[in-house]
């Protein structure tokens, strides 16, 4: 779903989405339900979205829109803390926990999601580490992707295991324990 072309129906029923979840999880969300919220019949709803998976899923990309950009002027370090706080958060809130869900239940959507959504967010962080060796925080010779699964496998653990939103300080401990091995002295970063 192209959020910037999304239509004020579209929205509507998305809107219908996030307000059925903050009232029932997952497993009771309905299209019945969703469809009288928006106030359309189930087939306008099922023009758009094959499954209520699918809802979810375009939900969670409208209620995120922005909240994983990147600023490419600040550090490596300050960029994986912000961008796993705002995580942390977004997965607690009932959307985010209705997005966890549908990727524990459905496969296919899981994939879809994870190319559509996740995948071009994690291009964006390489690129972010591409900056941070050339500026010399980080060394180049590192397995940056198991780094970046590193980082976000505790994130989902703590919400879905402890029901626990990580705070900043866990952050800030995660994203030092993770770089550490990699960090440059700064005098070599000023060089």
């Amino acid at each position: 779903m192209d959020l910037e072309k999304t239509s004020r129906r579209e929205l509507c029923i998305l809107t219908a989405v996030a307000a059925a979840l903050n009232e029932h999880d997952y497993a009771q969300l309905t299209i019945e339900n969703i469809a009288s919220r928006a106030g359309v019949g189930k087939s306008t709803i099922y023009r758009w979205w094959k499954h209520k998976s699918d809802l979810v899923l375009d939900c969670f990309k409208l209620h995120t829109a922005s909240v994983f950009e990147l600023d490419f002027s600040q550090s490596l370090s300050f960029n994986l803390q912000q961008q796993l706080i705002k995580l942390a958060s977004a997965l607690q809130h009932p959307i985010g926990r209705a997005v966890l869900a549908v990727m524990a239940q459905n496969r296919e959507a899981a994939t879809e999601f994870f190319k559509q959504y996740l995948l071009p967010r994690r291009e964006q962080t390489r690129e972010l580490i591409a900056l941070a060796i050339a500026r010399g925080e980080i060394a180049a010779d590192y397995p940056f992707e198991l780094m970046l699964d590193t980082l976000y496998a505790p994130i989902h653990y703590q919400i879905i295991f402890f029901n626990t939103v990580p705070d900043q300080r866990y952050i800030e401990n995660l994203v030092h324990l993770v770089l550490a091995p990699i960090q440059l002295p700064k005098a070599t970063a000023d060089e």
